[in-house]
């Protein structure tokens, strides 16, 4: 069953506009909803240089507490950026997300 993804972004994400929700399921008892980050650019922790060369993508596995006695699983598509200065110790860093 395909739930509506605007009203997970805003229950889930709100008051977070760096996620972008992209689709929501709910069956076995669990509601999935996968998600990526919308910016274009990031800017790396340590050399503080913005950078929007894509490195790769990983997905984070995030599970809460039950919704609505539901399992609730985020799906999180993370990017991992290319640095960029060849003077920061970080070659490669991944797009950071508000806690």
């Amino acid at each position: 069953m395909q739930a509506d993804a605007l009203f997970w972004n805003s229950l889930v994400f709100a008051g977070i506009e760096e996620v972008k929700v992209e689709a929501v399921t709910a069956a076995f008892d669990t509601v999935e909803v996968v998600a990526r980050g919308r910016a274009a650019a990031a800017a790396c922790l340590d050399s503080g240089r913005s950078s929007d060369r894509i490195h790769d993508r990983y997905q984070r596995r995030l599970k809460d507490l039950p919704l609505a006695d539901q399992g609730f699983v985020i799906r999180l598509t993370v990017r991992r950026f290319i640095g960029g200065t060849a003077d920061c110790p970080r070659r490669t860093f991944a797009e950071p997300f508000p806690s």
